[in-house]
């Protein structure tokens, strides 16, 4: 049986940008580098022929580093209102971030009519809930870590900016123990709450957090909390593979985006 094809996958962030070489569901190989380095670019596909580009960004057009992806494949760019294989409830889906449908479309695929909870851990907290129906029911956003310990240093005159590292204690005795303990333990108790208050009604409901402080969170959590690294990236690369099951096989680009519940 002869290999599938080669697809790149690209989770542009403000700063960073996390990709990803997937080949008959699986990554061969993943980095990051900076935000519209097109020579990083370059060295992350040297060597394999691309068949298809999917890319989902949170940050502002980059129409250079669009035209160079556009040299290496036909490009898929994906939004909130990408066509996806689940439904979705999301009364505004043109505002909603790509990388939060990723994160339901991948989690749907790794436990299958099943109801999970989504928590990405980045510069904001994302929450996104799948039914077991396969319907994305909503979620919120709140501030991640180092964007409350930022806002604490940044809207005050004395407080400095803190980095709260893996699990500071509880009570802090000094001024920056005490900022270390409140921006990590008023997340963990936010995770918390979210978890008991959705869990409540779907006792079978699986919980995943993914994102760069995911580990950091899932390590301080009571134990059946999954930790999926590349989530996203799962989810970006399902959402190309629907998008070649609505076109038989054929990728579109970016211009002929196809949009719609799927």
């Amino acid at each position: 049986m002869s290999a599938g094809p080669i697809d790149l996958v690209l989770d542009v962030g403000n700063t960073r940008t996390k990709w990803a070489l997937f080949q008959d569901g699986t990554i061969l190989r993943q980095g990051a580098f900076a935000t519209g380095d097109l020579n990083a670019l370059q060295r992350a596909v040297s060597g394999s022929t691309i068949s298809a580009v999917a890319m989902g960004s949170v940050s502002a057009p980059d129409a250079g580093f669009l035209s160079a992806l556009r040299a290496v494949a036909p490009v898929l760019v994906l939004d909130g209102a990408s066509s996806a294989p689940v439904r979705s409830a999301y009364a505004t889906p043109d505002t909603l971030g790509a990388d939060r449908l990723a994160n339901v479309v991948a989690a749907a695929r790794h436990f299958p009519a099943r109801p999970v909870l989504v928590v990405d851990t980045g510069t904001c907290i994302t929450y996104d809930l799948l039914e077991g129906d396969g319907t994305y029911a909503g979620g919120a956003i709140s501030p991640g870590l180092r964007m409350r310990a930022k806002a604490m240093h940044m809207y005050s005159a004395r407080l400095p900016e803190v980095d709260p590292g893996p699990r500071p204690a509880v009570l802090g005795t000094t001024t920056v123990g005490a900022l270390a303990a409140g921006v990590h333990h008023g997340i963990l108790g936010e995770i918390k709450e979210f978890i008991a208050v959705l869990g409540k009604e779907r006792p079978e409901m699986a919980v995943v957090l993914t994102g760069g402080d995911g580990l950091h969170f899932t390590r301080a959590l009571e134990s059946g909390i999954f930790a999926i690294p590349f989530l996203t990236l799962e989810g970006y690369h399902a959402l190309l593979e629907h998008h070649r099951s609505l076109h038989h096989g054929l990728v579109r680009g970016d211009a002929d985006r196809a949009v719609g519940p799927g």
